[in-house]
């Protein structure tokens, strides 16, 4: 009804007065300021937070462990839970050491070795191993198959050397009274001794010992063969629990790979006190593959490190003696010139 009445125009309220406030310049200078400090705290803690993010993420998210700190981790798991089934699967240690808790274990990939070659050679060298000698477990030595046949020509090697001696005067040299008689029958016995003991009773012939018949290999075996032989030889009854068999007893013609590597951990004794600091161990582990033999990594031994034994050795000059303050060690270095010259002999004249 009153659209079509019109009503004379209002006026309209006044715009506000427009604000004559100025701010000091010290005002000014603290909003900057204020800023500087917002900003400042913001990157302190981004700072802070990505710290802890380095210190604890390692902890949140572990380094991935390779296979050989896998099973030396498995093996001192097995050891702490005196689980007896699963150290004796994954290692060949009679008395391993008794830990209660471990960490930090780390592979020193620096010390690792691997040895590639053929096992032609050793495949041949064990069958004839195998054609003439018997192994006797109690001795750790080999015994000949045909022990009749030895003995008789070690008769017969005597009995020659005496029927020389006797040719060259040798008796009657010891007989004569003679000083010097009697000095030149002793040095002619002697080399009567020695030649037997280089020939007819020489331990590499009689009883020799796996390290033995290596050396004496002929042919003589390539390098590659003889460092793996020569790290048989060190313990033949750790090889034998690897293999469940004898190594000798190994005949094929194949490539080998056998494989060393080396890692280190910190442990607690299980019986030590809560305030006893941690031990250091050094476990040894190895693997071996021939044709279809893979043994895995397997620990072969496992040891606390004895205080000093990181230690590097005196260093020596070019003649072999160690350096000013140095003391020399027998299993380091040079034995004193003291003692690593003994004094001659003389013969007395008469």
């Amino acid at each position: 009804m009153d659209e079509g009445i019109r009503h004379p125009d209002r006026p309209r309220p006044a715009d506000p007065p427009e604000s004559v406030f100025v701010p000091s310049e010290e005002a000014k200078e603290r909003r900057r300021l204020r800023w500087w400090w917002i900003v400042l705290s913001v990157l302190s803690i981004v700072a802070v937070g990505a710290v802890g993010v380095m210190v604890y993420w390692p902890r949140l998210k572990p380094r991935p462990l390779d296979a050989v700190e896998t099973v030396a981790g498995a093996y001192l798991d097995a050891l702490v839970r005196q689980d007896e089934e699963t150290t004796r699967r994954l290692g060949t240690v009679e008395e391993p050491p008794a830990i209660g808790s471990y960490g930090d274990i780390q592979h020193q990939k620096a010390d690792d070795r691997t040895i590639r070659g053929s096992f032609a050679t050793l495949g041949a060298l064990h069958r004839r191993i195998d054609g003439e000698f018997t192994y006797d477990a109690t001795a750790g030595r080999f015994t000949p198959k045909n022990a009749l046949g030895m003995a008789g020509e070690t008769l017969d090697a005597l009995h020659a050397a005496k029927d020389e001696a006797k040719k060259s005067g040798l008796y009657d040299k010891m007989q004569s009274g003679d000083p010097n008689d009697i000095f030149d029958s002793a040095e002619q016995l002697g080399k009567v001794f020695e030649k037997l003991a280089e020939t007819t009773l020489k331990p590499q012939r009689i009883l020799p010992t796996y390290k033995m018949l290596v050396e004496n290999s002929k042919p003589p075996l390539p390098d590659e063969a003889r460092a793996l032989a020569a790290a048989v030889g060190e313990d033949l009854k750790r090889w034998e629990a690897l293999l469940k068999r004898p190594f000798w007893t190994l005949k094929p013609d194949g490539p080998f790979i056998y494989e060393e590597a080396e890692v280190t951990a910190t442990a607690r004794d299980r019986l030590a006190s809560l305030g006893d600091p941690p031990s250091r161990l050094r476990l040894q582990l190895v693997r071996f593959r021939l044709e279809g033999i893979d043994t895995g990594w397997k620990v072969v031994s496992a040891r606390r490190i004895q205080p000093g034994e990181d230690r590097p050795a005196p260093a020596t000059d070019a003649t072999g003696n160690a350096s000013p303050g140095e003391t020399p060690s027998y299993s380091t270095g040079a034995p004193p010139s003291a003692l690593r010259e003994a004094p001659k002999k003389v013969r007395p004249d008469f």
